[in-house]
């Protein structure tokens, strides 16, 4: 049986598989709004799904068990409002 992971490291996991995931969303939602002329919400929901993808192989790099579903799921709901709000954006223009 595994042994807990203690609550710093499990702080450190947070920032260091969730960052990396949220980075990636807005700095696709920048290229989205500013290189994207047509299909720009196709490009959005490749972003979103790139950014999901991401934070599940940095979940399995850290090979821990302690807090993934969390982990996960506070990476996909970073990129998740990133992409909303950028789609509100290109509804606006």
């Amino acid at each position: 049986m595994t042994e807990p992971v203690p609550p710093a490291d499990q702080r450190r996991l947070k920032l260091t598989s969730v960052l990396p995931v949220w980075l990636l969303a807005v700095v696709g939602a920048v290229l989205v709004i500013t290189l994207a002329q047509k299909d720009s919400f196709a490009w959005l929901l490749l972003v979103f799904v790139l950014c999901v993808l991401v934070s599940f192989v940095l979940q399995l790099i850290t090979a821990t068990k302690d807090g993934l579903v969390e982990r996960i799921s506070i990476a996909s709901s970073g990129a998740f409002v990133v992409v909303l709000v950028t789609a509100v954006v290109l509804l606006a223009r």
